[in-house]
């Protein structure tokens, strides 16, 4: 019987300068006053939570590929289409709603559009049966606004380029 290896200790990552940290947070500042303030204005549902963490990943990381504009679009889009399926046969329960979250993965993958906030899309779909339009209304126009304050924070924000790829 051989012995358990403990892993080396991973180093810590280092403190970011300041003025990332300011940038960062200028951004997710930013684009959630944009979700809240159109929530506010309007009435529409988009500071729902799996956008305000899809905000929050332009604003932390703009050149991931999760947080390109692709991924928020075709990952929340194809994790709401897919629950909104599960509910329709099943009926919305936590069931459902860690159904639809752990399945929204795979088309996500598939269209190499991960976006991991689209799997809390998934999963409040799972628990709240919305009606079909909630693909139009919040969660189009939701991933549009995340996006667009995104592109407007990167032309606004030194060091903030976003996005890194349309594709």
């Amino acid at each position: 019987m051989t012995p358990l290896k403990t892993p080396a200790p991973q180093p810590k990552a280092p403190v970011p300068p300041l003025k990332n940290v300011v940038t960062a947070t200028t951004a997710a500042l930013a684009g959630l006053l944009l979700l809240a303030g159109i929530t506010t204005a309007t009435g529409l549902a988009l500071f729902a939570l799996p956008f305000a963490a899809s905000a929050g990943i332009v604003a932390l990381a703009p050149g991931v590929p999760f947080a390109q504009p692709r991924s928020i679009v075709l990952g929340h889009l194809t994790a709401t289409a897919l629950a909104l399926v599960i509910v329709a046969v099943a009926g919305p329960s936590v069931w459902a709603a860690a159904v639809a979250a752990a399945l929204s993965t795979a088309p996500m993958m598939l269209l190499r559009a991960p976006h991991p906030p689209a799997a809390a899309t998934a999963a409040l779909v799972g628990l709240t049966a919305p009606e079909p339009l909630y693909l139009l209304n919040p969660v189009l126009l939701a991933s549009v606004v995340v996006i667009a304050g995104g592109v407007v924070l990167g032309k606004v924000l030194p060091g903030h380029a976003y996005p890194s790829t349309w594709r």
